[in-house]
């Protein structure tokens, strides 16, 4: 197994850190942190474990191989890398991991081996239990899913095949064809429908159960060429058999994902397609009734000029009484995941009537896509997608991964004890200019606000070296020196007056 390296920085500041800091408020962990290594490296999904643990799934690029292949990592509350594993099938050219459960003490993995339905169990050290394999209808290729775990504890997925076509004309197209499966917990295929249609790019993007249990409801696109291309609503039986189709009230499409609010009312967030353009490339967020009438709408966005995307897999979590709403400011629609744009991670926390509480932007120094998000347990929510910068970077993205507090905030409470110093930082307090002394070769000397947030990175490379402050703000700070290997040698406090 290939080991990682941990990078925890702050968008404000251009150089990351080798480091990770993690913030304790009230009971509420917060970190933002960057996993980074040579492979191009995607995370599609994120659960909390009941030891209050993260685990997340997706893909990294085989060098070898130019292919991907199957993704876990798992943190603990504070952020800090308990375990990575890279899942590799030698006799299929490519392996994903799409989405993770947590149930009965293991992890339920749903992924594909390209043209197979991929089930995996896995236990708390991300050690195979059980496996096993599901074809699907030939010459098609898995391209999305999305699963719960209905009522009756079986895994219930849906998402889009793509295969080869031909068009009117006669040409050669892609096309995209709506599926539903069901497995038991077991692994054992229950049920499965494929709805090869003629319209291209027919996408489903997010399942939900009924309230009373009775059938299912699937949000995507292009269901009927019946009804007006945009969102569309698939009303399905237990059986998986369709029992009607129906547009989704403003038009939202694009990625859409799901959350009950109660035992009447549905949460939508997705691409707007409502007429008002403002609407149509902002974050939309829709209640409906069960049987789809509309009931509150809300349009979010960050400056009038820059466009919107809901998180890909999962943009609506809700625990308890924290409703999140989670998606991507400044989407560069042409390039979306190698962009040269700065974007950022955008989240809103609503009331039940789609009125914002807060709302937030995270990065804005690189390119940034969120992918999922989770409302967690001690109130606060957890994101997860990818940071690239393309002036040092080529097609390879890092992981990166925020966790806020209630009030959507990542606050620093801790302060870094001092050890036995070999080092001499001063004059302390200062104001101007801080001198560092010490006996250690090639360290590197990191100065941190109380927000957290690294304001001065320096390496040292003479016993004695002196740093300008004229432009920090009178406080307190803290700060660490670092071995080569990013390792901790001495912290403590300095004060500018």
């Amino acid at each position: 197994m290939k080991k990682l390296l941990v990078i925890q920085f702050f968008p404000i500041v251009l150089i990351p850190l080798f480091f990770s800091i993690g913030f304790n408020t009230n009971g509420q962990n917060t970190f933002e942190i960057t996993f980074a290594r040579e492979e191009d490296q995607k995370i599609h999904q994120v659960i909390e474990d009941d030891e209050g643990n993260f685990v997340l799934v997706g893909i990294i690029r085989n060098l070898e191989t130019n292919h991907p292949d199957g993704y876990i990592l798992k943190i603990d509350e504070s952020g800090n890398l308990l375990n990575e594993e890279i899942f590799h099938s030698n006799d299929t050219i490519s392996n994903y991991f799409f989405d993770i459960h947590f149930f009965k003490d293991q992890y339920y993995i749903i992924g594909t081996h390209y043209t197979n339905l991929w089930y995996i169990v896995i236990n708390k050290n991300l050690e195979i239990l059980d496996e096993n394999n599901f074809g699907i209808p030939p010459d098609s290729w898995f391209s999305y899913l999305n699963s719960i775990i209905d009522s009756d504890s079986n895994i219930v997925i849906t998402g889009y095949t793509t295969r080869w076509d031909n068009n009117p004309g006669g040409d050669t197209v892609i096309n995209n064809d709506a599926f539903f499966y069901k497995l038991s917990l077991e692994g054992d295929s229950i049920t499965s429908k494929f709805y090869l249609t003629e319209n291209v790019l027919t996408m489903s993007y997010d399942i939900i159960e009924k309230p009373d249990s009775s059938g299912y409801l699937a949000y995507g696109f292009k269901y009927s060429a019946d009804l007006p291309y945009g969102g569309q609503r698939f009303e399905l039986s237990k059986d998986m058999d369709s029992i009607f189709v129906d547009t989704i009230p403003y038009g939202i499409y694009s990625y859409c994902s799901l959350e009950i609010l109660n035992d009447s009312s549905i949460l939508i967030c997705g691409r707007g397609g409502h007429p008002n353009v403002f609407d149509l490339y902002s974050l939309n967020v829709l209640s409906t009734t069960i049987d789809n009438h509309a009931i509150n709408h809300g349009a979010f966005r960050k400056e009038e000029d820059m466009r919107e995307f809901s998180s890909y897999f999962q943009g609506v979590s809700k625990f308890e009484d924290n409703i999140y709403v989670g998606g991507n400011s400044n989407l560069n629609y042409a390039n979306p995941f190698y962009s040269e744009s700065d974007s950022w991670f955008h989240l809103v926390k609503i009331n039940p009537d789609i009125t914002p509480i807060w709302e937030y932007w995270y990065g804005g120094d690189a390119y940034y896509f969120m992918y999922s998000m989770i409302a967690t347990s001690d109130g606060g929510c957890l994101m997860v997608g990818n940071r690239y910068d393309f002036e040092i970077q080529y097609l390879e993205r890092d992981i990166y991964v925020v966790k806020v507090n209630s009030d959507g905030l990542i606050v620093w409470t801790q302060e870094i004890p001092v050890n036995n110093q070999s080092s001499t930082i001063y004059p302390n307090p200062g104001r101007n200019q801080l001198n560092i002394r010490t006996s250690q070769k090639e360290s590197e000397f990191e100065l941190i606000n109380q927000k957290g947030q690294v304001v001065i990175r320096q390496t040292l490379t003479n016993s004695l070296t002196s740093i300008n402050t004229e432009q920090l703000e009178s406080g307190i700070y803290f700060f660490r020196l670092l071995n080569n290997n990013a390792s901790h040698i001495e912290s403590g406090k300095w004060i500018k007056y």
